[in-house]
């Protein structure tokens, strides 16, 4: 018979501690997102119940591909609702090229005091596109509202590079902002019924 030593391995006490932290940590996580899924539900509650419908009268504008007038609801109402503090706050996103405030200066954009019904052009020395030149006439609602919601629309070969304003209510707030620096805007009527 010959003597066959078995050779046996015993690892150390840290080898099962790191292994046994390791599984610990990961059944801790595991633990904790399956808990909070039932105290926080991921699931979103339907739009419904936090929102109430806001009717707008819809006016003709005619769309930038020449297909003939496109239906948009009417800004106005929205305008005559909106609020100038929740207006100050979305023209965060302007004030890194714009100013509104009198005696503003010029930024990559023109200072935006007295925007509201003025001339579309040359702005407090400020040199606009031919682009948006081209659009021609005043700084009405439906137009601050056309060309927040997407500059390029308007003036396709604008310097603007501010993709836009999607939601209607911001919009709003921020032409009721423009409006508080501007001396004298214009009325907001009401629509035709």
């Amino acid at each position: 018979m010959s003597d066959h030593k078995a050779t046996v391995t015993v690892q150390s006490p840290l080898y099962y501690t790191i292994i046994s932290g390791f599984w610990m940590a990961f059944l801790a996580i595991l633990g904790v997102n399956i808990i909070g899924g039932f105290i926080l539900p991921t699931e979103k509650p339907a739009l419904e119940t936090f929102a109430y419908p806001i009717e707008v009268a819809e006016v003709a504008v005619a769309s930038a591909d020449g297909g003939g007038p496109a239906a948009r609801p009417d800004i106005r109402p929205m305008i005559v609702a909106a609020n100038v503090d929740d207006g100050k706050a979305v023209f965060r996103k302007c004030a890194s090229c714009h100013t509104a405030e009198m005696g503003g200066k010029n930024g990559t954009g023109p200072n935006l005091h007295n925007i509201v019904g003025d001339e579309v052009g040359d702005r407090n020395g400020f040199k606009t596109s031919d682009s948006l030149k081209a659009i021609g006439g005043k700084w009405d609602y439906a137009k601050l509202d056309d060309y927040l919601e997407n500059p390029k629309r308007l003036a396709p070969k604008g310097t603007m590079s501010f993709a836009g304003l999607k939601k209607p209510q911001e919009r709003a707030n921020v032409i009721k902002f423009l409006m508080s620096n501007t001396d004298n805007p214009p009325p907001v009527d009401a629509p035709a019924q």
